[in-house]
């Protein structure tokens, strides 16, 4: 081989080393990103597997006593509770013709159904009472519990409908749940849920199946591609050892060309 092919010959390996090199490096940061997946997978299922939700004990006449419920809307009212907030705020849901759906709660004996005193009756700023809402929508809706403790009303409609927003307004503290009946102290809130008989914390199993099964595919999947890259990078490492053993055998070539000019010219 001459010498101007084994320069043309190296100047090839050479490109040819940094094209595996490259693609190396790209592979590196492919795993990096299979690493960065897999722990957000595990995060994912961890958080699906742990969390927590609302439930509350509700009298069922079908059974004779006491289950179990999802804490919503309904199951709150049934039982004579209620969404407050600090402010003072009864929640409530209202229809499209502006009237407001007063619960009753059905746990209680026929004489205590009814959870409040009154209906919702509407004041303006001197406290003058009013059976309906005026033109302007200007009054402000009232409501008093069967103690003639008044609260005002707000319209908590696409919230209490939603068992989600409902328990995450509860479990943030934005909202509270507000006792009734005389289980306990008479229209006091039930702050802290977990020493309450009635409504507690437990851990919400319903998507764990789901997210067991999505965690073993996602970590099947991310193992998978795990090996193709290992075999690629194997490939690679081969070819990266065998162009510097031919870039070292073409630079002896090289040598012994110019050793051999030199030589030539001294003789």
């Amino acid at each position: 081989m001459g010498l101007t092919s084994s320069q043309g010959r190296l100047l090839m390996l050479t490109s040819r080393l940094s094209d595996i090199q490259l693609d190396m490096v790209l592979i590196s940061q492919r795993q990096n990103q299979l690493a960065w997946q897999s722990q957000q997978v595990a995060k994912d299922y961890q958080a699906a597997t742990t969390n927590m939700k609302l439930v509350m004990k509700v009298y069922d006449s079908s059974e004779s006593g006491m289950k179990t419920t999802d804490l919503t809307y309904n199951s709150m009212t049934s039982m004579g509770y209620l969404v407050t907030d600090s402010a003072n705020n009864i929640y409530l849901t209202q229809n499209e013709d502006g009237s407001w759906n007063v619960p009753t709660a059905n746990c209680l004996s026929e004489n205590e159904q009814a959870i409040f005193s009154t209906g919702v009756y509407y004041v303006d700023e001197n406290g003058t009472e009013y059976p309906e809402q005026n033109e302007e929508g200007t009054l402000t809706p009232k409501i008093k519990l069967k103690n003639k403790t008044e609260y005002t009303v707000v319209n908590g409609t696409g919230i209490l409908d939603s068992k989600e927003k409902l328990q995450n307004n509860i479990m943030n503290g934005v909202m509270f749940v507000l006792n009734t009946t005389g289980n306990h102290t008479f229209g006091s809130t039930v702050n802290q849920l977990e020493a309450n008989t009635t409504i507690e914390w437990v851990y919400d199993t319903s998507d764990d199946a789901e997210a067991e099964s999505k965690y073993n595919y996602q970590t099947a999947e991310i193992s998978r591609q795990e090996k193709e890259l290992e075999m690629e990078l194997k490939q690679l490492e081969t070819q990266h050892n065998a162009v510097l053993q031919e870039i070292e055998s073409v630079e002896k070539v090289i040598d012994k060309n110019v050793e051999r000019t030199f030589n030539m010219f001294d003789a």
